[in-house]
């Protein structure tokens, strides 16, 4: 179109907005675009306007706006439903549409149309007061349209959004659910302050600065549940994919002639109860000397299971004499054993597809028959049996030594299986405490790792045991020790340590004569021992009430404690490598790991009339095909092999200026200054190859002090002034220091930082920097890679937004640290960018206590971004056990459910819920039976990326499977198990198994398929960035000041790059 079509445009437009009492404004001159899918930060922000009432009739006043396309445009509304939109020769689009409640009108808008026949496109023109869904003219369609309209009656202003090609198609027309944009009116004085809106009169406005701490909600119980949907056919399960044979780590039960199909429940009681390895010996001596000939399985503390009745009626009371090793002396426990009912067995020997499960208590009572013969001679963790190692131990530094035992678990799959596998954990050293004091402060055996760790092994004295004491102490802290004077056997005794104290010569208590004297005299002359090592610290043992303080070269670490706390990177590195052997290894291991535990001639199995065996159970298995990506260059697909795939440009690539970008060091002592400047020239060269434009950073680098908090906030707030896009933080290898700049630049500034390690500079690479160049891009809007639109699963042809949950706990031993909920959930058609809430929780607190209004800001947010209400959700729900899932289901796929209905003030929003649980603290593992099954056959020997298995050891009648979905690097993969507990989507298996296997290509992080979904994935890293912002800062969930809501409070300019946390 000319100027003079333009000018006429114009002046048809004005003469139709004559009524209007807002006078006329010019529009802007639009700037020149390239062809393509917009930047995100040129998109327009700013609310929608508030939509119209079933039955009202639109009214709106003229205005004006500029397209992202070449051109202007004006319109009106007159409540008839059609919108028109003009281009510069690109295309002209006509289509009509009735808004959801009545709301309908008429707009002009501007920009590119690409036209396309045989499809159609559904489109949601949002304005003043309608939201109308508006189709293509018959014959044609339309995958792009960019631009923004006009503000006029009844549209008012519509807002465009991105819309870039292959994306929601193939669908006819069909009403979206009006969302509610405004409270309604207050009928009340004007003096009266309006009340805070109602869930279901929440605009849908831009969401509000993130407050990451979650109120108080009451938390519904796992008496009534939803219903779990069950296999519409469940011997036929998925079918897409080709098949193949795989074994995995599960051994038949096999249930003989003589099975006891009743197992008679007795409670058992203990007085005293404590100390709790005292249970164990009491039961045992109980049983030796009322019912010697029988063997009933004993779970090691309330319950007891036994085939038939024992041979006292239903109750009996003892008292028992057992030796207590610890204190060196008889104690006696009165024992009471109770019978409480009988319980079913009958079932589990008739398990086949289709069967529903009767209750989860018949397999529980299995699993207590299956381990009680192992347990009794193990170190039990969990499910974990350990048995102290022989010959060569391997260290794990700082005190830790790597225990190998045994995973044990009865599971209920098309028949009762035997989960077994091998297990490493990490178990205090049974070493003298003068040696594990030097091996933590830096110098001992074992190879340090301490926080004081020196280059060389050197003599540790006093003066280095004194500046660790914080780590011994800390480590040492609820462990026990045994005490004992050499030469005599008597003064044996076993204690817990509560702490350190001053060293032997300078300590100093009272006797019983009312005389004072230090600990290393009281040896000397009470004792008749001279202690080698008067100046190390001593050991406070015992009870919190007395002041019994030992010397510590007197005590030792008693062999088979648990360690509830977290181990060190050090540590869980050294654990990860050992324990990452190939399938045959770990085969090899589970083998003799079953050979060792002899089940079959257990006397409690026995008595149960089971046997174990028949070697691992062979199941059929399908290798689904991988996605093709999409690059920029849109004829050329890349393709998926083995899990990985080279990367081309970005499909849309984000840039950055001269300028607008700089680095900051914080470890000037080990990063040289060339070393920056060649990651900055790396950068600019780089990222041409994948099609961004770098320009030259701002100059000079600044180098700071990582210790001075003061001179990062300075810097930082500098670079806002100067208005930087982004900072490159280069961090020391350890440290807190990785959340200090999180902390400044996310909540106090609102800068972009991409951080990297010291010793990533020092090994700089092409794909080392390809790596930090795909984080960049993410973070600046932009976009890596999508899958093309033949290969795209049919749920995401149409608006559906994918949600990714989790919550993360803090160690076992941090009490007073919160609990941290994050939900990742996307918000563009091409299934790339996904935005975060995070909250606080109370600690261990597993529900996500928020998640109705979470859902409902990721709602507005979708609509926002995409002009669309989700038609569809699915929810992948991570670290959620067996046992939680009913109250999961009743409190958060109910949260999920009221925020929807939320949205519409009649509730009639609700769409489809597809909601799974990712599950991977599971102990299956599957190994391939031929090399063509294999990706790695000469090296690890695992399964192929994309093998799924929903048959046999999955459950008999719920929709359940493993995926191994990634390529494993080094040791033996673990598949990820789903479990779907609802799906009124109606989605078919295959489906499921596809959309699972194709969104773990869609990480931003690597050109790989990763091992779970990537809004899983998201959600796992909001979780660790909201633990890095609140790391080191004092947190009351019970009485949180305001200074501290808004120290946890993402800056509103972070929340402009949704996918910062990348």
């Amino acid at each position: 179109m000319g100027r003079k079509g333009k000018k006429k445009s114009q002046e048809e437009s004005a003469s139709t907005t004559g009524s209007s009492s807002r006078p006329e404004q010019q529009p802007p001159q639009p700037q020149q675009q390239q062809r393509g899918p917009p930047q995100s930060q040129q998109e327009q922000r700013g609310p929608p306007q508030p939509l119209p009432q079933h039955g009202e009739r639109a009214s709106g006043t003229a205005g004006s706006s500029t397209g992202i396309g070449r051109g202007r445009s004006r319109g009106r509304g007159d409540g008839r439903g059609r919108d028109v939109g003009r281009g510069e020769g690109d295309g002209r689009w006509r289509g009509e549409g009735r808004g959801i409640g009545g709301g309908v009108g008429r707009g002009a808008g501007d920009g590119r149309k690409e036209r396309e026949l045989g499809e159609s496109l559904q489109r949601t023109s949002l304005g003043d007061q309608g939201v109308s869904t508006v189709a293509p003219e018959s014959g044609q369609s339309y995958r792009q349209e960019q631009g923004r309209g006009g503000r006029g009656r009844g549209a008012g202003q519509e807002q465009r959004t991105e819309r870039p090609p292959h994306l929601y198609q193939a669908q006819p027309p069909q009403q979206i659910p009006r969302v509610p944009t405004s409270p309604p009116q207050e009928t009340s004085k004007a003096s009266k302050p309006s009340p805070r809106p109602t869930p279901a009169a929440m605009p849908m406005r831009e969401p509000p600065r993130q407050a990451v701490v979650a109120p108080p909600r009451k938390i519904q119980g796992s008496g009534m549940s939803l219903p779990i949907p069950v296999r519409k056919n469940p011997l036929k399960a998925g079918t897409k994919g080709r098949p193949i044979e795989v074994e995995t780590n599960m051994i038949s039960i096999n249930f003989g002639p003589k099975f006891n199909t009743n197992a008679i429940h007795y409670d058992v009681d203990f007085k005293p109860d404590k100390p709790k390895f005292l249970l164990k010996l009491a039961y045992e001596a109980a049983r030796k000397k009322y019912f010697p000939n029988r063997f009933p399985a004993y779970d090691g503390k309330k319950n007891l299971f036994s085939a038939n009745d024992l041979p006292f009626g239903n109750e009996m009371s003892c008292d028992i004499t057992v030796f207590d090793p610890e204190r060196q002396q008889e104690r006696n426990v009165k024992v009471t054993i109770k019978k409480v009912n009988t319980i079913d067995l009958s079932w589990l020997r008739n398990v086949q597809p289709g069967i529903v499960e009767r209750d989860q208590l018949g397999m529980q009572v299995l699993d207590v028959i299956l381990r009680c013969g192992a347990a009794a001679r193990s170190v039990t963790v969990g499910r974990n049996l350990f048995q102290q190692p022989k010959g060569q131990v391997v260290s794990l530094s700082g005190g830790l030594e790597l225990w190998v035992g045994a995973f044990q678990s009865a599971v209920l799959g098309w028949k009762p299986l035997l989960n077994i596998d091998v297990a490493h954990k990490g178990f205090p050293t049974a070493q003298n405490i003068i040696e594990l004091m030097k091996e933590l402060a830096g110098g001992g055996g074992g190879g340090g790792g301490g926080r004081y760790r020196q280059e060389r092994p050197r003599e540790i004295g006093p003066e280095d045991i004194e500046r660790a004491k914080y780590d011994i102490e800390k480590f040492l802290k609820g462990l026990k020790v045994v005490y004992e004077i050499p030469g005599l056997p008597t003064s044996r005794r076993t204690q817990r340590v509560n702490g350190l104290v001053e060293c032997a010569q300078n300590y100093k208590f009272k006797l019983d004569d009312g005389k004072e004297t230090t600990v290393f005299e009281y040896y000397r002359t009470s004792r008749n021992y001279t202690l080698r090592f008067p100046r190390m610290p001593c050991l406070w043992v015992g009870s919190r009430e007395r002041s019994v303080c030992y010397p510590a070269e007197l005590c030792t670490l008693a062999p088979g404690q648990v360690l509830t706390r977290k181990m060190d990177e050090t540590q869980t590195s050294k654990m990860i490598r050992e324990a990452a052997t190939s399938t045959e290894e770990r085969k090899r291991k589970i083998i003799n790991a079953f050979n060792n535990m002899n089940y079959n001639n257990d006397p409690s199995v026995k008595e149960f009339g089971l046997s174990i065996g028949g070697g691992l159970e062979k199941v059929a298995a399908r290798v689904l095909d991988p996605p093709d990506i999409l690059y920029q260059n849109a004829s050329r697909p890349v393709q998926v092999r083995k899990g990985v795939w080279r990367a081309d440009k970005f499909l849309n690539p984000a840039h950055l200026p001269e300028y607008s970008w700089t680095i900051l060091n914080l470890n000037e002592r080990f990063v040289r200054e060339r070393d920056i400047y060649q990651l900055h020239d790396e950068l600019c060269r780089v990222g041409k190859v994948y099609g961004m434009e770098i320009g030259a950073a701002k100059t000079p680098f600044c180098n700071l002090n990582a210790r001075n908090f003061r001179d990062i906030v300075n810097f930082f707030e500098k670079q806002k002034e100067q208005q930087i896009r982004l900072v490159i933080v280069i961090v020391p290898d350890s440290g807190n220091t990785y959340s200090k700049v999180k902390q400044v630049a996310e909540l106090r500034v609102g800068c972009l930082t991409q951080c990297v390690k010291s010793r990533t500079i020092s090994r700089l690479s092409e794909a080392t920097v390809g790596n930090i160049l795909l984080k960049i891009n993410s973070k600046l809007n932009g976009i890596n890679h999508t899958f093309i639109t033949r290969t795209k699963p049919r749920v995401l042809l149409e608006p559906c937004m994918i949600v990714g949950a989790d919550v993360t706990h803090p160690s076992p031993d941090a009490m007073d640290i919160p609990s941290i909920a994050a939900v990742a959930a996307s918000h563009d058609p091409r299934v790339f960018k996904f935005s975060i809430e995070i909250r606080l929780q109370p600690p261990r607190e597993e529900i996500i206590l928020d998640l109705e209004e979470i859902i409902r800001i990721q709602l507005r947010i979708f609509h926002r971004k995409t002009g669309y209400i989700p038609r569809k959700i699915i929810f992948y729900r991570d670290g959620v056990s067996e046992g939680q899932f009913s109250m999961v289901m009743n409190n958060e796929l109910r949260a999920i459910q009221r925020a929807c209905q939320s949205m519409q003030k009649d509730g009639g929003y609700k769409p489809p819920i597809t909601f799974l649980v990712v599950q991977k603290r599971h102990h299956v593992r599957l190994f391939p039976t031929s090399p063509q099954n294999s990706d790695d056959w000469h090296k690890n020997k695992n399964v192929q990326a994309g093998t799924v298995v929903d048959t046999k050891i999955t459950h008999p009648s719920h929709i359940d499977f493993y995926l191994v979905s990634h390529a494993s690097i080094q040791g033996t993969a673990r598949p990820t198990k789903y479990r779907c507990l609802w799906d009124d989507s109606d989605m078919s298996e295959d489906e499921i198994e596809e959309l699972t296997y194709y969104l773990c290509h869609m990480f931003s992080r690597c050109t790989r398929s990763v091992s779970y979904p990537t809004p899983t994935y998201y959600a796992h890293l909001a979780a660790f960035r909201a633990r890095a912002l609140t790391q080191e800062v004092n947190i009351n969930l019970n009485n949180l000041s305001e200074e501290q809501r808004t120290k946890l409070t993402l800056n509103e300019k972070i929340l402009e790059n949704p996918m910062f946390f990348v």
